[in-house]
């Protein structure tokens, strides 16, 4: 039985709390998935009904489904093993010391003002995004940043000299064979986010500005998908379906480790990590800055994906930070009785 009674509250609380327009949310346990379809799809310019089928702009998941893939699966091909500094790839970055594996675990240290970025065309903000520095921060601090996958997108246009999301697309989306996880999807399938300040709403364009910019050459942001793909995916992770993800078992149970040194911040490539309360194995957890999240057990072959929109109409949402991180802690609390 799937019984994670405080947490689906504390989900369902931000509707009746007006946190968020509306949410769909899924927990699964081993052969089980339970999953339900709660509030409103938008609030501007007209209140609409919300479809269990409908798709998020999943922002920055798109790091952990698609980008990181892409470098496991080369990986696992024998095609490179992290280690490799960036510069081998993208000689206009000129410092060695990086490497990867520091870009995969956000532990590079580049960091950097780069002034009017939103405002810039696609070729200069790569060009500044290029020649970040590297800070005092680089190994000794977990930092996360999009310009880690940006620069990771880079290198995977290298190689396979393609746009980096028609690479993701190709490599990992397509043979997963699910329609509803797509970097181009039907604006009137998708869940509704900002609203602009010239009144336009965003509706099947991704909401990141610098994704907005670099189109088909962002590995950071772009990707939309709806609840049931996410659960096929989170499958794969679990254990629970070893061909969704054209991994092999190895290098998906691999994830569920610590890959930063023992002084910083613990993640997995690409994954954040959190730490059962009782037995402290890793469970991987990513984010999105739209409101979508997902944490994943492969121990006990169980998880928890929530996606809602918690910039609508308003990216000014502190609250909801504050209410996903009591969530995943709740789930972490009741998953420990459901081993």
């Amino acid at each position: 039985m799937i019984e994670y009674f405080k947490t689906q509250h504390l989900i369902e609380e931000m509707i009746s709390d007006r946190i968020v327009p509306g949410i769909n949310y899924a927990f699964i346990k081993q052969d089980q998935v339970f999953s339900s379809t709660v509030g409103f799809a938008s609030l501007l310019p007209n209140l609409t009904q919300l479809s269990p089928f409908a798709l998020y702009d999943l922002a920055s998941l798109t790091k952990v489904l698609g980008t990181t893939n892409v470098f496991l699966k080369l990986k696992q091909e024998g095609k490179i093993n992290f280690s490799e500094p960036l510069s081998e790839f993208l000689p206009e970055f000129n410092d060695n010391r990086v490497r990867l594996f520091h870009l995969l675990t956000h532990t590079s240290g580049i960091r950097g003002w780069i002034e009017n970025r939103d405002q810039l065309p696609a070729p200069e903000l790569l060009l500044a995004i290029e020649h970040l520095p590297v800070t005092s921060e680089f190994e000794t601090k977990m930092r996360y940043a999009d310009t880690n996958f940006i620069l990771l997108g880079l290198v995977l246009e290298k190689i396979y000299h393609k746009p980096v999301q028609e690479v993701i697309d190709q490599q990992i989306l397509k043979p997963t064979h699910l329609a509803e996880i797509t970097f181009n999807p039907d604006p009137k399938k998708c869940i509704p986010t900002a609203l602009m300040p010239n009144g336009e709403i965003l509706q099947g364009i991704v909401h990141d500005p610098k994704a907005r910019i670099l189109g088909q050459d962002c590995g950071s942001a772009g990707m939309f998908a709806s609840l049931p793909a996410l659960i096929a995916m989170a499958k794969g992770y679990l254990g629970l379906d070893e061909e969704i993800l054209g991994l092999n078992p190895d290098t998906v149970a691999d994830l569920f480790n610590i890959k930063t040194p023992d002084n910083v911040h613990p993640r997995s490539w690409g994954w954040d990590l959190r730490f059962d309360p009782v037995d402290k194995h890793p469970l991987i957890y990513h984010t999105g800055f739209t409101g979508t999240f997902m944490i994943l057990d492969r121990l006990n072959q169980s998880g928890l994906i929530v996606l809602t929109n918690r910039i609508h109409p308003s990216g000014h949402n502190h609250v909801f930070l504050a209410m996903r991180e009591h969530i995943i802690n709740t789930f972490l609390k009741e998953n420990v009785y459901k081993s």
